[in-house]
């Protein structure tokens, strides 16, 4: 039993990894609210980007905070700021203050974010590590999915009470330091990783995690703008309300729990296809949702988006193996996630500039769709190019 609720308090430091952008059913209210004070468009995208950027220069300084920081004080700083930063729009609407809030929430998601992945690795071993890792994602999705949702339910009672998701960090912090933190892995072990010599990536292996990073970082921003855009979408079309937005949105990423299912499968069937398969298939939901009369269709749109974008991302870390040494691994790691993250930061600028240039409504998705398509293709013409040219060799 003991056993059993240390798995648990370490699997429920990845709850809250990916609330970035749970408060995306509060951004008709936000908006409405504060285009009525006189703030623009572009200061209510800051508020949804903005946490991205700050996770990413904190990953950049995680050698230099392994260093400096015990394991248990980052847990302890990471998210007594994504409890606490996180939830402040509840006492105080004003612009400036939520701002900063949003920049508290990205420092703690920085923190934790890579110690809540390799604190998995540490503690288990053989099958059991495999299994925990793979627990680990899934708690992931369940956490986006089920914060999302909440925080539409809570919009009932207004938007800034939607806020009040993130004070779930505090139960989260409670159990590991009851649980999780008894056994902690010395600072030592950490502090001395960052320090091991690395091979040097040669120019082929840096083309390839360019390549991936890129692919990652694109596959994250039409995800992460249907996220954005959806709830709006809705009520723009009168499809629903923003609690609709909410569940959609919720379902849209517990499909990632079915992705990691697939993963596996659809990996030996595709094989090396798979990521241009996955382009045309969000191409598909985008269109869904492009064409979409009703909440059913844009919704069909939506999981199916959802499904592939998590087989996508997914296949980006699993092919840093093809070619990366265990030595290489966690800077390659690095490099996808800073392309990971860029992605989000950037998703609510490109989907307002697709919006802007297309005059509103759905159009930005077909724009979204015809770019996948015709990556698609380059894609799949490339692998399709390289494989007649070594069975020419």
């Amino acid at each position: 039993m003991k056993h059993t609720l240390e798995k648990m308090s370490l699997l429920g430091l990845s709850f809250m990894l990916v609330s970035t952008f749970a408060i995306s059913p509060l951004l008709p209210q936000m908006i409405a609210d504060y285009t009525a004070r006189g703030i623009s468009n572009s200061q209510i995208n800051m508020l949804v980007s903005i946490p991205s950027f700050i996770i990413m220069a904190v990953v950049l300084a995680g050698p230099l905070l392994g260093k400096l920081i015990s394991e248990k004080t980052v847990f302890i700083m990471g998210l007594i700021g994504i409890s606490l930063g996180g939830s402040l729009p509840v006492l105080t609407q004003a612009y400036s203050w939520v701002l900063l809030s949003r920049i508290i929430l990205g420092l703690g998601i920085g923190l934790i974010n890579e110690r809540a992945i390799t604190i998995v690795s540490q503690h288990f071993f053989g099958a059991e590590r495999t299994k925990m890792l793979g627990f680990r994602g899934s708690m992931e999705v369940l956490g986006s999915a089920t914060l999302t949702f909440l925080a539409g339910q809570l919009l009932k009672i207004s938007w800034s009470a939607g806020f009040l998701i993130y004070s779930i960090g505090l139960p989260i912090l409670i159990f590991y330091l009851v649980f999780g933190s008894k056994n902690e892995v010395k600072e030592s072990k950490i502090s001395d990783f960052p320090q091991k010599k690395r091979e040097k990536l040669t120019r082929s292996q840096l083309s390839r995690l360019l390549f991936l990073a890129i692919y990652a970082g694109s596959v994250i921003v039409i995800n992460t703008g249907i996220t954005v855009r959806l709830p709006l979408l809705v009520e723009e079309l009168g499809l629903g309300t923003a609690v609709d937005s909410s569940l959609v949105l919720s379902l849209m990423m517990l499909m990632g729990i079915l992705a990691g299912t697939l993963f596996a499968a659809l990996t030996n069937y595709f094989g090396k296809y798979l990521q241009a398969v996955v382009l045309f298939l969000l191409a598909f939901g985008l269109i869904l949702i492009w064409l979409a009369p009703n909440l059913i269709i844009l919704a069909i749109g939506a999981l199916t988006t959802g499904l592939v974008y998590s087989i996508g991302v997914t296949s980006v870390f699993h092919k840093l193996t093809d070619f990366l040494s265990t030595q290489q691994l966690a800077l390659g790691t690095t490099l996808v996630l800073l392309g990971c993250n860029l992605g989000g930061g950037l998703a609510a600028s490109v989907m307002s500039f697709l919006v802007a240039m297309t005059g509103g409504g759905a159009n930005a998705f077909l724009i979204l769709a015809i770019l996948c398509v015709i990556a698609g293709i380059i894609l799949l013409s490339s692998l399709t190019f390289k494989k007649k040219s070594n069975n020419q060799v």
